[in-house]
Formats: C-alpha cells, sequence, structure tokens
C-alpha cells in the first residue's frame, strides 16, 4: 500500500535493486521498478515452462505537492535469447495491470516501435490534468533519439490519488518450445531514461535469472527439515506485540505497527496488525486508530490454525501469540525473505513455499485517481465512481528464487480475507549440500500490495513406504514367509532400498538385503516393489522387527538425516501349531476336475472332536478358510473336499488340524489349471545355518541339490525326492561354513537351476 508515499523523502530509485538517493531540492520525486507475470499460470501461479507467457511490466511513479514533472521519459529493453516477443504488446498500463494505451510494433506510427533485431523502445506521457505530452513517435530504439519522450506530471494520468502519476511500459514475450526443462533465460534489465531538474538520468535495471522447469506443484508428502528461516519459518510466539527485527528480511525496513506504519518499503513483526491491538476483524473501514493506514486486516498469525485458509484470531496487547510479517511493498523489486540454508541432502526434492494473505480490501484507485471506498460525511462506503479492476488496488506478486535464480511465481494474491500456501519443487545438485533461498516482491507499487507472510517452509518430499504383511505376521514353524514394500515416491529419484531388523524395535540392523528400484509412472507417482527373500518361520525370528530403509544416493543410506524409513514395522510371530492336537494327516494330495480343486487325504490317530479347516492361498502367503470338514473320530479315515470356486492359474491349499484347543497344519499344496513347470518359487537368502527353499515340480522325481562356494568347489551335495506340484526343502547344519556368497544349484532331469546365495556372520 502507498498511502503514504508522498510523505517519503525525494528519492530517485535504481530500477529492481531498490537503491535510492536523496534528490536535489527542485526535482521530481522518481520511483522505479520491474516486474513480470506468468499470464499462463495466472493467479494459482507456477515456474516458467516452455510456452509460457511472461508479461514485462517497467513502472515509473512521479509524485509532488508542488507540480513537479520528468520530461523526455522513455524506456528501452531487449528481448531475451530463448524468448520471442509476442506482436502488438507493446502498452503502457496503470500499476494494477490495466491497459491504458496499447501501441504498434511499426516505427514512426506511435509512441512506440519494435525493431525486429530484439529491441523495443516505449516513449511514455502521461495526460489529464497537465495536458498530454506524449512524446512523439518513436522512430528508433536508440536511448535518447528523437524525438526524446514524453512528460511525466505529478498530477496526470494514471492518477494515484490525484497525488501522483504512476505508468507502466509493458511487453509480452513467450518461452521459446524448444527450451528444454533446466535450461535458464537470462531477462536483461532494460533502463528508464527521463530529464528531471535538467539533468538526464538513466535508471538501469537488474537482470534476472529464469529457471525453466517442469510446474510438478507441491509434495504430496512431506516433511520438515531442521530450523531454517527464523524460528523453523514460524517467526515465533510472544507476549509482545512488536517482535524485534528478523536478519532474513534484507530488502525492507524494520518498523513497529502504527498508525502509519510499516510505511513503503517497510515491514513489521506481529501478534496482531491492528495499531491499538484491537481484537474485531470487523471493526470499522476506515479507521486510524484501529486499523493501519485506516484500512489493513485487523488479524493474527497463520501457524497451528485449525482453518489454514481463516488463520489465526488477533490476541490481545499482553496475551500470548503467534507472529508473522506484515509487508508494505514498494515499487522496487525488494527480497522479502533471504536465508543460507545448509544441511540439505544431495540429489533431493525440496519444497519451498509459505503461506501469504493480501491484508487490504480497500487500497486501490483507478487511472483518474478515485479510490475504491469513499465517504459521506462520518459514513464511508465502497466508492460507486471508483472504475479499477480491483478495490485491493495491486495485488501482490511474489518470485520464489534459488541461488539468485528465479524458479516460480505466485500469480497475483487477490484480497480474499485468507490465507493461501504458495510454492514450488526444487532438487538438489548431485553433490549440494546448501543454498540460498528468498522470496522477492515482484508486483509494482501503488495502492495496494501489502502482504503478510507466515509458515516460509522447506520440506523433504519423502517417499511413501507401504509394508506388506503390516503391521505383523503371524507364521507356523516351517511355513514360508514373503514380505515387501511398495515404494511411493513424487519424484523418482529414492531408488536405492536396504531392509534392517530389530529384536527390540529400537537398535536396528542392516540385513545384508538390499537393492535398486526401477519406478513406473502410476497414478501420478513413481512406484515399485523391494521383496525381501523368502524365508522359513521359526524360532530365531520370533518377535522380530523389520523396516525398510530409502535414499537417493548409495551412500544416503547410511545417513539418518538423508535417507527414510518407513513409519510402520513387519512384527513377526512365529509358533509350532503341531505339538498338541492328537490325529495325523497323512497322503494330502488333489487334482483339477472341470476346473475345480478335489482335495484328498487320509488321518490316523484321529482323536475325538477333530474336525479340518481348508484354506487357499493365490499367493502361497495369505490364506483364506474356504470350507470345513468334520472328523469322524475313527482310526484311520480318508476325507473329500472340493472347491467351489473354479482355478484360474494356480492356487495353493492347506488342512488346519483341530480339536477346538490347538491345531496343527498340513503340507501345503498346489494345484493348476495349467502345466506345473520347475521352478524354485522362493529361498532363504541371506541365511545363517540352513537354506530352505520352496520349488514347483511337473511330477514325482529326485532332485539334486548342491551347494558351491564362489570358485565352484563343493561344499555340500543332497539327494532328495519332490512331489508333483509344491514343495518345502531344507539344507540343515549350514553354520560352519564361512560367511560369504555361494552358489546353490538344483538339477531336476535335465533341467539345471543356479542361485547366489548370502551366508551371513552370526553376530
Amino acid at each position: 500500500m502507498k498511502i503514504n508515499l508522498l510523505l517519503q523523502p525525494l528519492l530517485i530509485c535504481v530500477c529492481a535493486f531498490g537503491i535510492a538517493t536523496q534528490g536535489f531540492a527542485q526535482s521530481a520525486r522518481v520511483l522505479a521498478g520491474k516486474s513480470y507475470v506468468n499470464v499462463n499460470k495466472g493467479v494459482n501461479g507456477g515456474t516458467i515452462e516452455p510456452g509460457d507467457i511472461l508479461e514485462i511490466r517497467a513502472t515509473i511513479a512521479v509524485g509532488n505537492f508542488d507540480g513537479r514533472s520528468i520530461s523526455n521519459t522513455h524506456y528501452v529493453d531487449t528481448i531475451p535469447a530463448n524468448t520471442t516477443y509476442i506482436p502488438g504488446s507493446l502498452k503502457t498500463m496503470t500499476n494494477e495491470g490495466i491497459t491504458f494505451r496499447a501501441f504498434s510494433d511499426g516505427s514512426g506510427d506511435d509512441q512506440a516501435y519494435f525493431d525486429p533485431a530484439g529491441r523495443l523502445r516505449i516513449n511514455l506521457g502521461s495526460a489529464g490534468n497537465a495536458g498530454a505530452d506524449l512524446g512523439g513517435n518513436v522512430t528508433s530504439v536508440a536511448p535518447w533519439a528523437a524525438p526524446n519522450g514524453g512528460l511525466v506530471h505529478a498530477s496526470g494520468r494514471p492518477s494515484y490519488f490525484q497525488g501522483m502519476c504512476i505508468i507502466s511500459a509493458s511487453y509480452r514475450i513467450r518461452v521459446n518450445a524448444s527450451v528444454t526443462y533446466g535450461s535458464f533465460i537470462t531477462m536483461p534489465g532494460g533502463a528508464f531514461y527521463f530529464r528531471n531538474n535538467g539533468t538526464n538520468t538513466v535508471s538501469p535495471c537488474a537482470s534476472w535469472r529464469i529457471a525453466v522447469q517442469e510446474n510438478a506443484g507441491l509434495c504430496a508428502n512431506s516433511i520438515g527439515a531442521s530450523a531454517v528461516i527464523d524460528y523453523g519459518g514460524t517467526f515465533g510466539a510472544g507476549t509482545t506485540q512488536n517482535r524485534a527485527t528478523s536478519a532474513i528480511i534484507p530488502g525492507f525496513v524494520f518498523q513497529n505497527v502504527a498508525t502509519g506504519q510499516p510505511a513503503d518499503g517497510n515491514y513489521s513483526i506481529v501478534n496482531n496488525l491492528s495499531p491499538s491491538g484491537n481484537t474485531n476483524p470487523n471493526s470499522p473501514i476506515p479507521n486510524n486508530t484501529n486499523r493501519v493506514h485506516g484500512r489493513w486486516d485487523i488479524m493474527g498469525d497463520h501457524t497451528g490454525a485449525t482453518n489454514p485458509q481463516l488463520g489465526n484470531a488477533p490476541v490481545a496487547p499482553g496475551a500470548n501469540g503467534g507472529y508473522f510479517v506484515a509487508i508494505n511493498a514498494a515499487y522496487a523489486n525488494s527480497n522479502a525473505i533471504q536465508q543460507t540454508v545448509g544441511g540439505l541432502c544431495p540429489n533431493t526434492y525440496y519444497e519451498f513455499s509459505a503461506w501469504f494473505r493480501n491484508i487490504c480490501r480497500y487500497c486501490g484507485c483507478d487511472t483518474t485517481g478515485q479510490p475504491s471506498y469513499g465517504s459521506s460525511g462520518s459514513t464511508f462506503f465502497p466508492n460507486p465512481n471508483f472504475r479499477g479492476a480491483d478495490s485491493s488496488g495491486v495485488n501482490p506478486n511474489l518470485t520464489f528464487m534459488v541461488d539468485g535464480v528465479d524458479y516460480y511465481t505466485t500469480g497475483n494474491l487477490p484480497y480474499t480475507g485468507q490465507w493461501v500456501k504458495k510454492g514450488f519443487i526444487v532438487k538438489t545438485g548431485a553433490n549440494q549440500t546448501s543454498f540460498t533461498i528468498t522470496i522477492r516482491n515482484n508486483a509494482a507499487g501503488g495502492g495496494g500490495n501489502d502482504w503478510a507472510i507466515d509458515d516460509v517452509t522447506l520440506a523433504t518430499c519423502t517417499p511413501n513406504l507401504d509394508l506388506r504383511p503390516s503391521p505383523s505376521l503371524t507364521a507356523c514353524t516351517g511355513q514360508a514367509v514373503d514380505m515387501y514394500a511398495d515404494i511411493r515416491c513424487y519424484f523418482p529419484n529414492y531408488i536405492y532400498w536396504r531392509w534392517e531388523r530389530s529384536n527390540d524395535g529400537t537398535n536396528w540392523t542392516n540385513t545384508g538385503v538390499s537393492g535398486t528400484g526401477n519406478p513406473v509412472l502410476t497414478n501420478g507417482e513413481y512406484e515399485f516393489r523391494a521383496s525381501y527373500p523368502t524365508f522359513l518361520a521359526g524360532s530365531s525370528f520370533n518377535n522380530v522387527r523389520y523396516r525398510i530403509r530409502i535414499a537417493s544416493r548409495p551412500e544416503n543410506l547410511d545417513d539418518n538425516d538423508c535417507s527414510f524409513t518407513a513409519t510402520t514395522l513387519i512384527t513377526i510371530t512365529t509358533q509350532n501349531c503341531s505339538v498338541l492336537v492328537q490325529g495325523e494327516i497323512q497322503n494330502f494330495s488333489g487334482q483339477v476336475v472341470n476346473e475345480l480343486g478335489r482335495l484328498q487325504w487320509t488321518t490316523v490317530n484321529e482323536g475325538e472332536g477333530t474336525s479340518y479347516e481348508v484354506e487357499a492361498s493365490f499367493d502361497n502367503l495369505h490364506f483364506q478358510k474356504i470350507g470345513t470338514v468334520p472328523g469322524t473320530g475313527l482310526p484311520s479315515h480318508t476325507y473329500y473336499f472340493t472347491d467351489p470356486q473354479a482355478i484360474a492359474g494356480k492356487k495353493f491349499y492347506r488342512l488346519k488340524l483341530t480339536d477346538g484347543k490347538s491345531s496343527q497344519y498340513s503340507r501345503i499344496l498346489q494345484l493348476s489349471n495349467g502345466a506345473v513347470d520347475f521352478s524354485v518359487k522362493s529361498i532363504v537368502n541371506p541365511f545363517l545355518d540352513k537354506i530352505s527353499m520352496e520349488m514347483t515340480s511337473p511330477d514325482n522325481k529326485p532332485i539334486t541339490i548342491t551347494l558351491l562356494d564362489a570358485y565352484g568347489r563343493l561344499i555340500r551335495k543332497t539327494n532328495t525326492v519332490v512331489n508333483k506340484g509344491y514343495n518345502t526343502i531344507t539344507l540343515y547344519e549350514l553354520g560352519n561354513i564361512q560367511p560369504g556368497a555361494y552358489i546353490i544349484q538344483i538339477k531336476h532331469h535335465d533341467a539345471v537351476i543356479n542361485r547366489q546365495v548370502l551366508k551371513l556372520k552370526r553376530e
């Protein structure tokens, strides 16, 4: 907001830097700045992408109480490389972005000219109370070439409350479609040229470097980084209304909140924006006692608000409340927030975001100087003569920078009386551990451009780790156990993983099982699966916990600050399921008849009250009960059961013999409606003192299992017989062999399967 702008000292401002010097006694007051709007991203904001249209706005303001003016006013600029000028976009605008005069591109026909070589010039002049002097038709883009430019008078139009003329030179460019992500565009600064109190003056604008980056939005799953940005971005809390100055706001001057403070180019850190400490957000407007400049919102901070959009209510004087920053932006594109952040993880995506709020509903005026809010006596109301686009005036528009490069603009922030979150994703380099983050004012000054900021965040975009089965698994001794994790990431960089185990849930060790994922984009996220090798449940696994760790570089797996583990664990509980129940299951077999699984088994020594629960599974891990067969109580009996559900592919069956108090399981039987091949389905890897494996066989045949060391030397050789279908085989007494890599070889007929296994050292 610029209510008190004319009360400031005489200034000549150098574009974009916000550098000011004391002017001469007879000089006009001149302020200048340069900004741009990403037209494609509108009010939503976003990064700069190929094809985006940028509207460049270079603004100059002249004000005085005694009719001062500047003459020969013109603006010269150059179209940056990797962009294309949009024909017919030369114009002058109000500081609110409303077209004042439009020009053609040609030479000599009006007050602007675009040279096809890539340079442009716009002569600026005001109109209205002081008459019109637009500076003549432009025939050359060279500075000071005749006609030298127009007269901009303090009382001319576009007028700011009839005491200042604010006018912008504007044009549009398009980022070339051929520009690739990761490229940069260097925006030349351009300059204003004018004659002030008889002196030719040049105000060069700073150049910008803009990153071309995919507009990925914000992280779906993020966590805050270590303390960054002044109290972790919250600005703290306290009972004193005005907090002390902050070192991270370099482009503005600190002022305590008062009736006319903060003024242009100043900021305050407060827990209540009312100068009087008033806590009623609906207090009348205007009110020079309760409201800054008579119009600003009465409001509290944003941190921890139940409703993030509404924020917190202002606190009474002396009460404890959270602080936020209120900024009265000026014409120069000053840096509002800036800090160097260290301790970052290389090759990692971060969310850089903040919550913003437009804090003045009625700070605008139109080109004739009519305010958006009027009065009749002591009654105030929206001014019916106001012809501006927005009663709040200039909408704040912020640029997010990393290491001095523009990466993102918020888009215009219209007045809503609510907070809004804005931000983007940035990735550190392969070895980068720090960068400087900046939020820069990127809107022209004038009525409005007053905003609050809170909860500045630098958060890590974390992967989502979904462990299965979770949180626990109960398995019978000898039962095969399979575990896996589905990893979903917003970006495809967390591809390195390893499994860890713990006996107490506190101390974790590396299992030696690790790998590299191959993410596939699925429903907007990159996904892959990391499986743990199958093992057979036993007493050594009872109450053991497993988790998975993810990182963006292999070396980051050993850095707790740069890797991530799942919040849920897998806890294994094992039990002996066959020690108490009376009875024994023999000859458990089956076949597919008319696509249905027909099971058959014989029992001996069956006790009274026994029954047989039939369980089925499609993955040999998750079994469900599909039927119950009551026992006969006979010393020996053969039972039959037909699965009512057709078999599609492969299906696994097991029997649970129970007497109501205890139970035991049969072996697992596999049936298939197609040919069963010889294959190793899973193998315990790594191992300690035994190797357990699961395999299928098309027939009942002998096999040979050979264990070789890394040099091909024989360690163990075993002959055994496998049954048609599913089999579980265990090699025992391997505890004495040396830790290291081995090859296990399984020979069936003429087929040979080789698997690499790892022997761990017992702790």
